[in-house]
């Protein structure tokens, strides 16, 4: 019975007006919770399906979000999809969410395929490279827009993210703190502008300890294990190991400590400090120190920014970047009893 069900059999199966029905399916209106769900009972009986589609033209306002992230298998992106969502669904829009792989070219793919969905906003983790172009075109689209945890170089927009800077002074600074005076820099590549913000935190931490810049070493490479690994290897043919490690990921720094074990190299002979503080972090052995970005608060402050723009949520004025401080949450890896 699911092909020509309307909303009008729903209301006559649940004994209430069509537009009680409505309300119901669109979480709008004042009615008891007896009456929300007998009307739901009639929705799943009958095998009513909402036409979230047709509604939009004829209101005329979409209640999906397009979302936009990179590596949607990124354990960070993964938390951050969790606060953006939830507090998006709160307040009743659906998340559609892309992964671009951070190849600006399907970025620009997807985003326009977002936009034929009649999205109602977008929340965006840009690929690494994007240019200028990206921004203008979805202004030229009049969509509102976020973006997240990374901005654009030299480009104004609204943006919710950690500051890196400061993410990168604060691991470097408890290394230092440590006596460490050789530091690697693991993961990550150039092209990231949120790398190159971190490392401008641990050069400027070096470079107050009075410190100079042969005492750190970069190692480029991607922002996961596998990349970890690879840069531990490399760490280690190149000769002794530093005092200390900073890792662009946490999993770069589980991949880094699982090169210290395949080579037989015990694990506290080297401080590590892994970023973002993902779930795992904590449970790893040793338990991992991270410098904490709080991805779940950042997407709930990106939805959020992006909801005051839609005019669906009241909220003073912020400022068109906002930056959220890190923390550094101390642990085992980093030589802390």
């Amino acid at each position: 019975m699911t092909e020509h069900v309307t909303l009008k059999d729903v209301a006559a199966h649940a004994g209430v007006s069509r537009t009680t029905a409505s309300y119901v399916v669109t979480g709008t209106g004042r009615m008891s919770q007896k009456t929300r769900d007998r009307v739901h009972a009639s929705i799943k009986e009958l095998g009513y399906v909402y036409n979230r589609g047709a509604a939009s033209l004829r209101t005329q306002r979409s209640s999906t979000i397009g979302v936009v992230v990179t590596n949607i298998s990124s354990p960070f992106f993964g938390e951050l999809l969790v606060g953006l969502e939830g507090e998006l669904r709160a307040h009743g829009f659906l998340s559609l969410v892309v992964a671009t792989g951070d190849d600006p070219t399907r970025q620009e793919q997807l985003i326009a395929e977002l936009r034929e969905h009649q999205i109602a906003g977008l929340a965006a983790v840009p690929a690494s490279g994007s240019s200028p172009d990206l921004l203008d075109a979805i202004r030229a689209s009049g969509t509102p827009h976020v973006f997240m945890t990374r901005y654009l170089e030299g480009e104004p927009a609204p943006y919710i993210g950690p500051d890196d800077v400061q993410g990168g002074r604060l691991a470097a600074q408890h290394l230092l703190e440590h006596g460490c005076r050789t530091i690697a820099y693991l993961g990550g590549r150039d092209i990231v502008l949120s790398r190159r913000d971190r490392l401008d935190g641990v050069r400027n931490a070096i470079a107050d300890a009075g410190l100079d810049e042969a005492a750190l070493t970069d190692i480029q490479g991607d922002a996961t294990g596998e990349a970890g690994l690879a840069a531990g290897e490399q760490l280690l043919a190149a000769g002794p190991l530093p005092d200390g490690v900073i890792c662009h990921s946490d999993s770069v720094a589980f991949g880094f400590y699982r090169a210290l074990r395949v080579h037989g190299v015990p694990v506290e002979s080297v401080r590590v400090i892994g970023y973002d503080d993902i779930r795992g972090a904590a449970l790893w052995e040793p338990p991992l120190t991270s410098v904490a970005t709080h991805a779940e608060r950042l997407g709930k402050l990106s939805a959020r920014k992006l909801l005051a723009a839609l005019g669906a949520l009241n909220a003073p004025t912020a400022d068109l970047v906002e930056k959220v401080a890190p923390e550094l949450i101390v642990r085992q890896s980093c030589g802390c009893p």
